[in-house]
């Protein structure tokens, strides 16, 4: 069973989520988005309408679709998680034979991505407020909490040294031909390949942190934040998350050059506020605010920010691989992704300054 904007009120109805008396009314609009799953935004009343995911139905979306729901079923059953919770969506019901899951609906809110570029603020709160919801995700289940659902995965891109380039993106010659490139390339490769040796699955995080994952929320005090989209949640490496936000802040200006210009550097002015020296102070705040309530001891400061920009540097290269799968070609701004992420992996303290005015005395040796 396929939902659609003309089957989705029976559907609800028949699991009980609709308020028909409101519908009667009149109160009832569908709202489809464009994206790889199906979703369906049901206005029903401001603070009573709902969210419809449908995912496919093979055996990664099974994977997905399950990995999300038992994301969901940890946060809501388990105290440890209970700062957490109170960031993400309610779910109200969840369907393991279509794949389809139901949350509360985020009315009036803007992905993170939506809001910069509407406002084009980057505003220090909302920075920090990240920082506490990453920190706040990102426990050390308890002995006795069951996590055997969740498998432990490394991220793809960091597992590039162990397949054939075009085993990835199946018939896709353009990101075949990237990540053979990436493969040749031995700071890109061994850099990837340390990062894997030193992931340490030992928190629970989100996995595909960035963006247009945190919805921004208005209230009486201006916004609060919700993390949306668990499907890649794991028990994993709390530093993949951190880098993943960090990594949005990058991408936003490198991915905004004209692909028409592969020599220029000048970004169009509707993407200037953009500028990668406009955003400092606001990933600067997010990530000292997230060392700060983690707690973590100054004298790791220079070992976390280090190997922070070389999962940064992954994540940018995980983008750029993504994009050009949908894109289906190589663009200018892709292969700029690419010689960036072999900058940072060449010279992390160059690019710690560069990216983010972060300075580190260049006798630090990483362990």
């Amino acid at each position: 069973m396929q939902l659609t904007p003309e089957t989705v009120y029976q559907y609800l109805h028949k699991r009980q989520l609709i308020d028909e008396d409101a519908v009667v009314k009149g109160h009832f609009m569908v709202h489809p988005v464009n994206t790889r799953n199906t979703i369906l935004k049901i206005i029903v009343q401001p603070e009573n309408s709902l969210f419809v995911k449908q995912m496919e139905k093979d055996l990664v979306a099974d994977g997905l679709f399950r990995r999300e729901i038992d994301a969901y079923t940890l946060l809501k059953n388990n105290t440890e998680f209970s700062s957490i919770a109170t960031h993400v969506p309610k779910l109200l019901d969840h369907d393991g034979d279509h794949n389809i899951m139901v949350t509360e609906l985020l009315y009036n809110a803007k992905n993170l991505y939506e809001h910069y570029m509407l406002t084009k603020n980057f505003d220090l709160n909302l920075a920090r407020e990240q920082a506490a919801i990453l920190s706040a995700c990102h426990v050390v289940p308890d002995a006795r909490t069951d996590t055997s659902m969740f498998p432990k995965a490394l991220p793809w891109v960091l597992q590039l040294d162990q397949y054939n380039a075009d085993q990835f993106f199946v018939n896709n010659e353009a990101s075949t031909s990237i990540i053979q490139l990436i493969k040749e390339n031995q700071v890109l490769q061994n850099t990837l390949i340390n990062l894997a040796v030193s992931w340490n699955y030992t928190h629970f995080i989100h996995g595909d942190i960035k963006w247009i994952n945190f919805m921004a929320i208005p209230n009486e005090k201006g916004f609060t934040q919700k993390l949306i989209d668990w499907e890649l949640a794991d028990i994993g490496d709390p530093m993949w998350d951190v880098a993943g936000l960090l990594q949005s802040y990058v991408s936003v200006w490198l991915l905004g050059f004209d692909n028409n210009d592969p020599a220029g550097y000048k970004l169009p002015e509707y993407m200037q506020p953009y500028d990668i020296k406009n955003t400092q102070s606001s990933a600067q705040a997010f990530l000292y605010e997230y060392m700060a309530i983690k707690q973590y001891p100054e004298s790791s400061h220079s070992y976390i920010l280090i190997r922070m920009i070389q999962l940064t540097a992954a994540r940018i290269i995980q983008t750029s691989l993504e994009g050009i799968t949908y894109n289906s070609k190589i663009e200018a701004n892709s292969m700029r992704c690419i010689q960036l992420a072999f900058n940072i992996m060449n010279d992390p303290f160059m690019a710690l300054q560069e990216l983010f005015n972060i300075k580190l005395q260049q006798d630090y040796v990483p362990g």
